[in-house]
C-alpha cells in the first residue's frame, strides 16, 4: 500500500515464467524453469532469434553462391527456434495467468 503523499512511484511485479517443456519432437527434452524472470527470457529469446535470423542469412547467401550448406546448421535453427518459442510461450502463460488472477479479483 501506497502513501497518500508519497512521491515514490509502486513497483511493477511482473509474473513469471511458467513451466514449458519443448525439444526434439516435443519429447521434453529440456524444460523451462517455472518461477524465472520474464523480462530476462524474452531478453534470452530476442537474442537467439536474433542469432537464428544471422544463421538463416549466413545459409542464403552459401546456399545461392554454390557453396556447401550443413545438416546440422539446418538443424541448430530448429532448435534456436524451439528455444525461442518454448521461452515465448512460457512467458504468454505467465502474462494469461496473471492477468487472469487480476481479472478474478
Amino acid at each position: 500500500m501506497q502513501k497518500e503523499n508519497s512521491t515514490t512511484p509502486p513497483v511493477a511485479q511482473l509474473p513469471k515464467l511458467r513451466a514449458c517443456e519443448f525439444g526434439p519432437d516435443y519429447t521434453d527434452l529440456f524444460r523451462i524453469n517455472p518461477d524465472a524472470d520474464l523480462i530476462g527470457a524474452l531478453g534470452v529469446a530476442a537474442d537467439l532469434a536474433d542469432g537464428a535470423s544471422q544463421l538463416s542469412g549466413r545459409l542464403a547467401h552459401a546456399i545461392n553462391d554454390g557453396e556447401l550448406s550443413y545438416l546440422s546448421e539446418i538443424r541448430a535453427l530448429g532448435f534456436l527456434s524451439d528455444v525461442v518459442g518454448a521461452l515465448c510461450r512460457s512467458a504468454e502463460r505467465g502474462l494469461k495467468s496473471a492477468f487472469q488472477a487480476e481479472d478474478a479479483q
